[in-house]
């Protein structure tokens, strides 16, 4: 096997037993992104120069010890990093290169990881697209705007990467691209020196090979920061068990057919139909769970929410920048301008309704399974896709996690979603691996 194709796991098993070094590993991926990325564009910033140097730089002895050592990671261009450009997805911060590092890539780097890149993100990770490609066919959307992160680890340019999610900007993408995403539960991972887009919804996630690498990886990550208040306050999810060794024997799974259950294609439903079916069989007790009615205006109600926190957050930006912003950002803006105070506080009320109810709801079950996106990606690089399926469990702050379910017609990757209690991300994990392993999908990089 190709060191590019190691799973992060194996290849921090091999590198503390000596069988590769972190330059093998550097190199190996420096190769792959060298053949395959001048057509999937999945970097911003990449340099092997400075990846190399700091694979010198891991010495051995008492490093081998660290739980990321030597492990190369793609970091998304809204998460400043010292010393290497963050262009936040647009030509306005075309020159900006950050004096100080966000928080999770201070932790990345102080366990061992290495910045092999910026990642391309959609234009201050909303809908803009940026230039990244699906890596399974160059004529359709990664998805957003996490694109460049999902698409790196499906191409095997590094094994894990970060991305972040205020919409869906983490699962969609990792469902189009045929990889694992993990979104934990709100307030896991810093956002300390993350370009804000909403304070209330923002998230740090991962993408990774399989559920074990997500899980190892996201751990790491995880922490309480006085940066950040999310991190910190009472409730916040602060340490994760890894690895994932107690395998659930019969997870109980609630079907959940959101609102928006009819904008997905028949492909989509009926894969998530069989998926559903092969889990029964192999033992998981499944039960249809409906929504109620209140749930038909959740689109609407965190759309008000992202407007308003949106105008707060870019006020600085609006005000110098404006005409250089993008129409869809424009336009979230103008809405925002819109929202009254009323109007907020009754959206982010409604918000802890569904936490509450849903919060019941896991009485009863271990996880919700439900779709991640519309179906297959969308042809072309204009629409990175719609976030309908993954915002409901944004909004709450549930962990929720994708993984592969199959192909489409296109012969392009479909996923299954795994939605877990608040702050009850290991056991969302471990139904996420029990699916993983009964459903049994072929695994491979795009491009090969």
């Amino acid at each position: 096997m190709h060191l590019h194709a190691l799973s992060l796991l194996d290849a921090l098993r091999a590198l503390r037993e000596g069988q590769i070094t972190v330059t093998d590993l550097i190199e190996s991926c420096s190769r792959r992104i060298a053949a395959l990325d001048p057509e999937i564009h999945a970097w911003e910033w990449f340099e092997p120069s400075r990846a190399l140097a700091e694979a010198e730089e891991r010495g051995g002895g008492i490093l081998h010890d660290l739980p990321l050592f030597g492990i190369p990671v793609g970091v998304k261009d809204i998460i400043n990093t010292r010393g290497i450009p963050t262009r936040y997805g647009t030509p306005i911060f075309a020159n900006q290169v950050p004096t100080t590092s966000a928080g999770v890539v201070r932790r990345l780097e102080a366990l061992g990881g290495i910045v092999m890149g910026k990642t391309v993100t959609t234009e201050f990770a909303f809908r803009h697209p940026g230039k990244t490609r699906n890596p399974w066919n160059l004529a359709h959307t990664p998805g957003g705007s996490s694109s460049g992160s999902a698409a790196a680890v499906a191409a095997g340019f590094v094994p894990v990467a970060i991305g972040t999610q205020t919409l869906g900007s983490v699962i969609r993408p990792a469902a189009f691209c045929g990889v694992v995403g993990y979104k934990p539960t709100f307030g896991a991972i810093s956002r300390n020196g993350i370009l804000p887009f909403s304070s209330t919804l923002d998230h740090v996630g991962v993408f990774a090979r399989n559920v074990d690498d997500a899980a190892w990886f996201a751990a790491c990550l995880m922490g309480p920061d006085a940066r950040d208040d999310a991190t910190t306050v009472r409730g916040a999810l602060h340490t994760l068990a890894v690895p994932l060794e107690q395998r659930l024997q019969a997870p109980r799974l609630a079907v959940v057919k959101t609102p928006k259950w009819s904008m997905a294609s028949e492909v989509q439903q009926a894969n998530f139909t069989e998926a559903v079916a092969t889990l029964k069989d192999a033992g998981a007790s499944v039960r249809d769970v409906p929504l109620p009615k209140a749930f038909d205006d959740a689109w609407d109600n965190v759309m008000t929410i992202l407007a308003c926190d949106a105008v707060k957050s870019f006020a600085l930006i609006e005000s110098r920048h404006r005409v250089r912003l993008s129409p869809p950002l424009i336009a979230l803006l103008e809405r925002g301008h819109r929202v009254t105070p009323e109007a907020y506080a009754k959206a982010r009320s409604k918000r802890e309704e569904y936490k509450r109810w849903l919060d019941g709801l896991f009485d009863g079950a271990d996880a919700i399974v439900t779709i991640p996106a519309a179906g297959e990606a969308p042809e072309g690089l204009a629409n990175t896709g719609d976030a309908s399926f993954n915002s409901l469990w944004t909004q709450t702050g549930l962990p929720a996690v994708t993984i592969p379910s199959g192909r489409g017609p296109r012969g392009l990757p479909l996923g299954l979603q795994i939605v877990g209690r608040y702050r009850e991300d290991e056991r969302a994990l471990q139904v996420a691996a029990w699916c993983e392993h009964r459903l049994d999908i072929p695994r491979g990089l795009a491009g090969d």
